[in-house]
């Protein structure tokens, strides 16, 4: 896998500031990688949202209304 894909549970960690300046220290950032990291952001919420029901439903639909607008511009 992606060492980027560390990141699509980065929302339920309570990673702070600090955390992510010491990782890209060590693995620079590519380009386009904010928008990798919420499609695995985007998997996990859809998985919770499967699991434990409506309460990652926004979160989901958020990402996928992003892209949504990104294809269509």
């Amino acid at each position: 896998g992606h060492n980027e894909a560390e990141f699509g549970m980065s929302w339920c960690a309570g990673f702070g500031g600090p955390f992510y300046s010491s990782y890209f220290e060590v693995m620079p950032k590519q380009q386009g990688f904010e928008k990798r990291r919420d499609l695995y952001m985007l998997y996990h919420y859809l998985n919770h949202y499967n699991l434990f029901g409506s309460g990652y439903r926004s979160s989901a639909m958020s990402i996928i209304d992003d892209y949504i607008r990104i294809l269509n511009a």
